[in-house]
Formats: structure tokens, C-alpha cells, sequence
């Protein structure tokens, strides 16, 4: 008798460990179930804020869940980057911004997470025309002109950022190192507020990201270079910093990421709603606004430009003196 009980006994059990199970699984193939929340990399208001909101907008109608954005400012979007490695690889938690805070940030500075090992890369979706700008009144007219003052006048001129260990960043120590400049980096927690610090007289330059387009075209401000490869064909006269003799252009793509060991149905069902996202109008008219490069990398393709910007980085870092070693190891 106590053994047919035992044996009725395992059976339930067996059975109630089977239905669980399959609940289970029903309950994660409906990802998502529930709102995801996006923290973006930077302070609101900049490009980064901007385009992670359009396209976050558009996602969800495809997703058919409310993604909720969050701003997460600081440390050239490691601060944010953290926060995400550390979540639950459930989807339900994902990080918007720029690729700086994954292959440039942690090689100049050390964080809590693995660059190339703690993230899922989900879409890279646009790239930037970045600027070094100054106020229009600036007694600067030419980049050189501004060179050629810094050179003369040590620790006086102020620049802002938007953080530590950006792209934008990278442009100015480069230059300081290339031609022993000494002046003065002011970071922000993103392109916004270090465009407002300029205008307000608390520095002297800002080297930001697309932000400084209608501040030009108002007359606001003075575009002197761009980082870029190419110049920027809305403002053709603008040389780049290559052009100048500097051997530097800007690597970095307007991105989402979410924590690494994401399962792959869920992976792939935020791939193809955020690719699919790109194609509507409301995120393309804010990329048209904004002075993006619209570009599409998903998935693997994601991947595997961060793994070889990194590589790309390390090295030009090295050469320029600006690190020994990276201060993060990738993996």
C-alpha cells in the first residue's frame, strides 16, 4: 500500500514537473509579455536620446508591448552599459546609445563589464556627422586659428564633451597629442548639455555629435571641423580633421544592446522588429532631422564590427600614445 502510494505520489509529481515546464516555455515564447525598458546612454535631448526614442516608438507597435525609455547619463555611456550588463538576459531590458561605450570608452578607462563579452548586440542603425564647434562670435574663424591660439596659450581654452572616453573625446586627445597642445576637457553627460555649457560661456569649444547642425544653420554657432571621413555635404566648406593632417575619423554607430545569453528566439524577434522599426517614417524623418546616416548592421553583422573597431581602435590608441594597454580587457 505505501509503495502504490509512493509510486502515485512520483507520478503527480513527475506530471506537475512536466506541466510546469511546458507553461514554462508557452510563457517565454510570448516574449514580450510586458513593457521593456531601454535606458539610452546620454542626457535628454541630444541625438542619441532622440533617435533611441523613434526608434524605440516604432519597435513597439511591432512588438505590441510599450518600450519604455529611460536616460542614464554619465561616463560616455559606461554608466548606462553597466546597468545592462548586469540585468536579467530576459529582453526585458535593453540599452540604447552609441558604440563608443563597447569598443572606445573601456580601452581609456576601466569598467565594471567585458566590451565584447557582456553584451547581445541587437541593430546599428545610424552613424553620425560629428563637429567641432564654437560660438559664432569666437574669435576663431578656422580650426587652425584655434590650434595656433591653444599652442600660444596653454590650459586656456576649455573644451566639453559628451563624456569621457566618447568618440568626440578621442578626437581632441588625439589632436592634443599629435600637436602638444595642453587644454582643458570638460565632460558632460551627453552632446546636449556640453552644446548648452558652450552657449553659456562655461567653455570655449564643444566637439559633439550631430547636435551642433541647427545651432550652426541658425548662426549660433561655427562649425571650424568635422570627424568624419568625408565632409559633411550640407556643409561642403567644412574640412574634416583628416583633411587638417590629423589620421583620425570617427568610428561610431547609433546602436542597441541588450545583457549577453539572451535566448535566440528572443534575440531574433528583437532583431526583426527593430530592423523593421528602421523602415518607418517617423524614424526616418528624425534621422533626416537630425543629420544622420541612416545604416543597417543586425545581429552578427553588429557583432562582428565591434570586434573589429575594437581591434581598429586599440591600435590607433597605442600608436598616438594615448594608452599603453587597453584599460579594459574585451573579454
Amino acid at each position: 500500500m505505501i509503495e502504490r502510494i509512493a509510486c502515485v505520489s512520483l507520478l503527480a509529481c513527475t506530471f506537475l514537473v512536466l506541466i510546469m515546464s511546458v507553461c514554462a516555455v508557452q510563457v517565454r515564447a510570448e516574449f514580450p509579455d510586458r513593457p521593456i525598458t531601454m535606458l539610452v546612454m546620454f542626457a535628454p535631448g541630444g541625438s542619441a536620446d532622440l533617435t533611441a526614442r523613434s526608434i524605440a516608438a516604432a519597435a513597439e507597435r511591432i512588438l505590441g508591448k510599450p518600450i519604455v525609455v529611460e536616460n542614464k547619463g554619465g561616463g560616455g555611456g559606461t554608466v548606462a552599459l553597466a546597468l545592462v550588463a548586469n540585468a536579467n538576459p530576459d529582453g526585458y531590458t535593453l540599452c540604447g546609445g552609441v558604440s563608443t561605450g563597447i569598443v572606445r570608452g573601456p580601452q581609456l578607462q576601466k569598467v565594471t563589464y567585458k566590451p565584447l563579452k557582456s553584451f547581445t548586440p541587437i541593430i546599428a542603425y545610424a552613424a553620425p556627422y560629428n563637429g567641432i564647434v564654437v560660438k559664432s562670435d569666437a574669435p576663431w574663424k578656422t580650426f587652425k586659428e584655434l590650434i595656433e591660439y591653444a599652442k600660444k596659450n596653454p590650459n586656456k581654452i576649455k573644451y566639453g564633451t559628451g563624456g569621457i572616453g566618447t568618440a568626440m573625446h578621442h578626437a581632441m586627445a588625439f589632436i592634443d597629442h599629435q600637436d602638444g597642445i595642453k587644454w582643458i576637457h570638460v565632460p558632460y553627460k551627453g552632446n546636449a548639455d556640453a552644446l548648452t555649457a558652450l552657449m553659456g560661456g562655461h567653455v570655449d569649444v564643444a566637439s559633439v555629435g550631430p547636435e551642433w547642425v541647427p545651432f550652426v544653420r541658425a548662426g549660433t554657432l561655427r562649425i571650424l571641423a568635422v570627424t568624419e571621413d568625408k565632409r559633411n555635404p550640407k556643409f561642403p566648406d567644412v574640412p574634416t580633421l583628416k583633411e587638417l593632417k590629423y589620421d583620425f575619423a570617427n568610428e561610431t554607430v547609433f546602436s542597441i544592446v541588450a545583457p549577453a545569453g539572451l535566448a535566440p528566439d528572443v534575440e531574433k524577434k528583437l532583431e526583426t522588429a527593430f530592423a523593421k522599426a528602421t523602415e518607418s517614417k517617423e524614424f526616418q524623418i528624425a534621422v533626416e532631422r537630425l543629420d544622420l546616416v541612416p545604416i543597417l548592421m543586425v545581429g552578427k553583422d553588429f557583432d562582428t564590427y565591434l570586434k573589429a573597431t575594437w581591434s581598429t581602435l586599440e591600435k590607433n590608441l597605442k600608436e598616438t600614445g594615448l594608452i599603453k594597454e587597453p584599460a579594459t580587457a574585451p573579454y
